[in-house]
């Protein structure tokens, strides 16, 4: 994704230690702006043995980021760096690479590190990732993050007042025909009053624990955020299918906050946003409401909590707008827009799949402030959505999610180089 901070630093990855094996000795995914790089290196590794004394005897691996542009360098740096064994060059017809630029580093290593290699699906990668590396139970390190307590209690305090409000309104209904007799004909009343009372009496740790979940279930939807954002319904199995492709993410995200807020790179931007309050250039609910009517005089804003988004960005419509926010409170703004547009697409076509799982990986994520932005949104329409009969998701958001579909490309030639080792 556009603006990935690129920083020297490296994170070590606890591993099986068959799987660190594979003599290729490492996995790239080559992004438009960014390559992810998994690697055994020549620190902790010399022609296949471990040298590294870190505690413990399981395999070491690598994860460093890379700019895409600088394909030399990162072939100079794996050279220096990367334990690739003699026989990567011998033992495969082709190792893989994934990723939209991967195209451009099949000459260089063919003719300067004289291996073989060959393009992987990035579908085949994400699957690969998800079941061979995320779904793995030797790999406690990749176990899914816990849930932004923020986002948890924002989702918990707005579902409450959305429901106190709905109950309101519920009660001055007089006429037939309106949205809550439709409502009825569709629920289980007794179940929906269930939930309402569990709602109602709940905390927000036993609410985490019952929206995330430690275990991938199949089939699920992966939501992959990177310079935009796709969707892929994936399956047990290790098929796929595509549930939608949204174009707004990452490189949106980027793109308006160099033009509107003058941030240099996605870090800066994010820092931005940090500092900022989305609420002085968003409409709020609570902006909208009008005092002093009867319950039969309000409009719909009425039902709607005061902490949620009327209108995104609405308050720029206004004539005095630019003397009352700041560049920061337009960063933060914009990091909304972008995470409303993405959760809103995830809620549906989780719905529209039937899935129950829905699991989000890729660069713009491997930030907190975008997870807690995000969730914010996902978990209040998650916790409405058994009120209309729908059933309830589970979220999962996965460490290092830049990196799944080097994780995945890894996975593939380790399986590949095991079939070829056992015949």
């Amino acid at each position: 994704m556009a603006g990935v901070d690129l920083g020297t630093e490296e994170v070590l990855l606890r591993v099986p230690k068959d799987i660190a094996l594979v003599p290729l000795g490492f996995a790239i995914d080559s992004g438009g702006s960014v390559t992810k790089l998994l690697y055994r290196s020549k620190e902790d590794y010399e022609n296949g043995i471990r040298i590294a004394k870190v505690g413990h005897d399981d395999g070491i691996l690598r994860l460093r980021h890379l700019a895409t542009e600088d394909c030399d360098e990162i072939v100079k740096f794996l050279q220096d760096h990367c334990d690739m064994l003699e026989t990567a060059k011998t033992e495969s017809e082709g190792w893989f690479l994934t990723g939209l630029k991967a195209r451009l580093f099949r000459k260089k290593m063919e003719d300067t590190m004289k291996i073989k290699v060959k393009n992987l699906s990035e579908m085949v990668a994400i699957s690969s990732g998800l079941k061979g590396f995320y779904s793995a139970a030797l790999l406690p390190e990749l176990r899914p993050l816990s849930l932004s307590e923020e986002a948890v209690k924002h989702a918990l305090g707005s579902t409450r007042d959305f429901l106190r409000m709905m109950n309101s309104a519920a009660a001055a209904q007089t006429g037939g025909d309106g949205f809550f007799d439709e409502l009825r004909d569709r629920i289980d009343p007794v179940a929906v009053g269930q939930y309402v009372m569990k709602l109602m009496s709940t905390d927000a740790p036993t609410l985490t624990r019952e929206l995330s979940d430690d275990v991938i279930e199949w089939p699920c939807l992966n939501v992959i955020c990177g310079s935009a954002a796709g969707m892929i319904v994936m399956k047990d199995s290790g098929g796929f299918e595509i549930g939608s492709f949204l174009p707004i993410a990452g490189r949106t995200f980027v793109g308006f906050g160099r033009l509107l807020c003058g941030a240099k790179d996605f870090a800066e931007l994010v820092e931005m946003a940090a500092r900022g309050d989305s609420r002085k250039v968003d409409v709020m609910a609570s902006d909208m409401k009008v005092t002093g009517v009867t319950a039969e005089e309000a409009d719909w804003y009425s039902s709607l909590p005061d902490s949620l988004v009327a209108y995104s960005m609405g308050k720029l419509a206004e004539n005095a707008a630019s003397e009352s926010f700041s560049k920061d409170d337009l960063a933060a703004g914009l990091l909304n827009v972008i995470c409303c547009a993405i959760a809103k697409m995830a809620v549906a076509v989780a719905r529209q799949t039937k899935v129950k799982c829905v699991v989000f990986d890729g660069s713009l994520v491997n930030s907190a402030l975008v997870r807690c932005t995000l969730q914010k949104w996902l978990l209040f329409d998650s916790l409405i959505q058994p009120l209309i009969g729908e059933q309830s998701l589970k979220w999962i958001f996965l460490p290092y999610p830049g990196f799944i579909c080097a994780f995945g490309t890894w996975y593939q030639n380790w399986e590949m180089y095991k079939g070829q080792a056992e015949k």
